[in-house]
């Protein structure tokens, strides 16, 4: 049995819609002891559906690939809570709505909570029992034996969860990596004959592209046969993970590098997104946060309350960058970093380096257009000017706004780059972000750090 795939984001999805509005409805019994809704809660109802909804589609929330683990079912589903309850509460409070029942949103909440973890758990294992018990999977052949087809066999033999069944591996030179027992091996003139007796839904090409009679041949095979020919091209020598192919006419072309946000839509989007939430900040924590801070740094050392950087941003155009004042004024601010013990450090500076609080008038440069919330995070001239002619991609970083926090900042690599690796560590993921963003890779970047502001950071000093 197979091809149900792509009907598991529909269970998840009528499984979650149905405890959404079993949640809602129990607690609204329990706590009127009634089922008859005033218009206002029929306001609610709906509302509390329509939210629910447009939230986990905008996260992602029914891709598979994103069903498959625990910790990421948990950590997607929370923040699903927090903007599902952001949004209730924000229309709530627009509209003045003070007559709701505070304990049975609460009460909602906290039972939604727990039945969805529950039931997206069950889901998960009965999948992963439905796939292991031999159903619901696709038969597949790789044609290759070097290191791509090892790869790709290593990943498929990875997890039953996956729904691939290998059922042969075959190739014109020597495979060399080991095959299981029950796993077919042969050279490709055994390749058409087995196919058909296997009853073979894909095939995954994994050799060089230059056989092109050879490629020709297995594409007609595959197509008078009903089987879906899939190609596996050899980018391990590229830094680059995700490519593009466009089509001028009929001759195709590769781009090596996808960028989400050299689309206007997208740009527009993270924009937006940069001026709600750097607006927010401004005036609900900056406002009262500013005059205290200010009281403090004055207090522990003699300057000004703001520390003002040159810094490289967006197409590498200078731009001057706002922090809280962490340390005493010196001549070597715009070349030397700042490393554990540093003795320009002030107490207070401590302080705000440690818990982040120095970054926060980072937000006035979002809102005026020369930082995102997300993004690489922006250096000292002289730091691009250096790394720049030792680090082969540093350069790419720049194709983007710089950020307040960015993938590399969550994954390990904030703070001081003592040795070059730390500084290749940093690139490599600055741009991996750039290749891969979205809206949701942001907001999971926001919540990690976050949480690591709160778990505390080894490389925050």
């Amino acid at each position: 049995m197979k091809g149900y795939s792509r009907y598991f984001w529909a269970i998840h999805f009528i499984g979650d819609l149905f405890i959404v509005n079993f949640a809602f409805l129990l607690t609204f019994y329990l706590k009127f002891d009634t089922l008859m809704f005033s218009d206002k809660y029929k306001f609610l109802f709906i509302i509390f559906n329509a939210i629910w909804i447009l939230v986990a589609l905008f996260l992602q929330l029914y891709e598979l690939k994103r069903l498959m683990r625990l910790d990421r079912i948990l950590f997607n589903l929370f923040k699903a809570f927090v903007f599902n309850a952001l949004i209730i509460s924000s229309i709530l409070f627009s509209l003045k709505a003070s007559e709701f029942s505070r304990e049975h949103l609460y009460a909602t909440y906290l039972l939604l909570f727990a039945l969805i973890m529950l039931w997206r758990y069950s889901a998960i294992k009965l999948i992963y029992i439905y796939r292991k018990s031999g159903f619901n999977y696709k038969r597949v052949i790789i044609v290759g034996g070097g290191e791509v087809a090892n790869q790709l066999y290593t990943y498929f033999i990875s997890d039953d969860v996956l729904g691939v069944r290998i059922k042969g591996v075959f190739s014109d030179s020597e495979i060399s990596f080991d095959i299981k027992d029950k796993i077919k091996s042969g050279n490709l003139d055994e390749f058409e004959s087995f196919a058909l007796d296997q009853d073979i839904d894909e095939i995954y090409y994994a050799m060089p592209l230059t056989y092109t009679q050879k490629i020709k041949d297995l594409v007609d095979f595959c197509d008078k046969n009903m089987m879906r020919f899939k190609v596996v091209p050899d980018f391990r020598g590229f830094l680059f993970k995700r490519v593009n192919i466009d089509f001028f006419d009929d001759v195709p072309v590769v781009t090596l590098r996808a960028e989400p946000l050299t689309d206007i839509t997208n740009r527009f989007f993270k924009r937006v997104f940069d001026i709600l939430f750097s607006s927010l900040v401004i005036i609900f924590v900056l406002s009262w946060l500013y005059p205290i801070i200010a009281i403090l740094i004055k207090f522990s050392s003699k300057g000004p309350v703001l520390f003002k950087q040159a810094r490289s941003g967006v197409a590498n155009v200078e731009f001057m960058c706002y922090k809280f004042r962490s340390m005493t004024q010196s001549i070597d601010a715009d070349t030397k970093q700042a490393s554990k013990g540093d003795a320009r450090i002030t107490k207070i500076g401590a302080f705000l380096r440690k818990s982040s609080l120095d970054e926060f008038p980072q937000f006035i440069n979002v809102f005026m257009g020369d930082m995102s919330i997300v993004g690489p995070r922006p250096h000292m001239l002289a730091h691009t000017e250096e790394y720049s002619a030792l680090i082969n991609k540093y350069m790419v970083r720049q194709l983007v706004k710089p950020g307040i926090t960015g993938a590399a900042q969550v994954k390990g690599y904030r703070g001081e780059t003592k040795e070059l690796k730390d500084m290749e560590g940093r690139v490599r993921l600055d741009v991996w972000y750039i290749e891969n963003w979205s809206l949701s890779v942001d907001i999971n970047i926001i919540f990690l750090t976050v949480w690591n502001v709160f778990k505390g950071d080894e490389n925050a000093f």
